[in-house]
């Protein structure tokens, strides 16, 4: 019996602790998953693609290699990286974290179609890399501030800061800096020219991939994660200022006779006087 129970319970141990480790830590060791960074902030809704499950993003949700961000119309992404480096996912996009390796400052990322905006941490290992690829080119940085978006087969890219070698499939380059663009229009073309962006494409590539917010704190993410707290957040909100106004209009008591009384500093005066 004593045997009996004590397997019983250590069963029961192994059980509550089984359930007590967050999901993304079970994979990550079953798995060998390599950590990346994490999603820190999403608007208004995001999905990650891991293997063969896709789960909704609740920010801050870990991100590993190979993991896969899709959003959808309107919907936005911020995935800060291990380095420290931030990248800001535009709506309609679909992007792949093939590989980071903080310690070799080594990362690729994937965008299979639609924008995203990288700010990148200085690179100082020799072997460093941090290259964002698309099915028709890639930008190679060294730390910057760019843009790139594949639509249609073209690749564009626009730099805020720095300088980015942006080549094609067959590493033919071109070197372009802070305040200018490029793009390969096809998979086969070279990349153009880069020139002087004008002011429209470099308000457009800004604003395509602009999320506001440090994290999961704002109001579509508290609405979220807290149905509950949020309706009653907003009922009191509605509830408060009517009770302060009815309270401040007054109103009339009855007094123990059964008159109503009149308003405080007023004298009634009967009918006819």
């Amino acid at each position: 019996m004593i045997r009996n129970r004590a397997v019983l319970w250590a069963c029961v141990a192994f059980a509550v602790t089984t359930l007590a480790i967050p999901p993304d830590i079970a994979y990550a060791a079953a798995a060998g998953a390599q950590h990346a960074g994490s999603i820190s902030l999403v608007l208004p809704k995001v999905e990650l693609v891991r293997g063969t499950q896709t789960m909704p993003v609740q920010p801050p949700t870990p991100v590993y290699w190979g993991d896969v961000v899709n959003t959808g119309h309107m919907a936005r992404a911020r995935i800060k990286l291990d380095d420290g480096s931030v990248l800001n996912v535009g709506s309609d996009s679909s992007l792949t974290v093939v590989k980071h390796d903080a310690s070799q400052q080594q990362t690729q990322i994937d965008v299979t179609f639609g924008e995203v905006r990288s700010k990148v941490v200085h690179l100082v290992k020799p072997a460093a890399k941090f290259q964002v690829r698309t099915p028709t080119g890639v930008a190679g940085v060294v730390g910057t501030d760019f843009d790139l978006a594949y639509n249609n087969s073209i690749t564009r890219l626009v730099v805020f800061k720095g300088t980015v070698k942006f080549c094609n499939l067959a590493e033919q380059c071109v070197m372009v800096g802070a305040g200018q663009m490029s793009s390969i229009p096809d998979r086969n073309a070279v990349p153009d020219p880069p020139i002087v962006a004008p002011n429209q494409d470099v308000l457009d590539a800004g604003n395509n991939t602009k999320i506001n917010g440090t994290g999961s704190g704002d109001v579509v993410g508290f609405a979220s994660a807290h149905p509950i707290w949020f309706t009653v957040i907003v009922a009191v909100a509605i509830a408060a200022p009517i009770a302060i106004i009815k309270g401040r209009g007054g109103s009339s008591a009855p007094n123990p006779n059964g008159t109503a009384l009149g308003t405080p500093g007023r004298s009634r005066v009967p009918p006819g006087n």
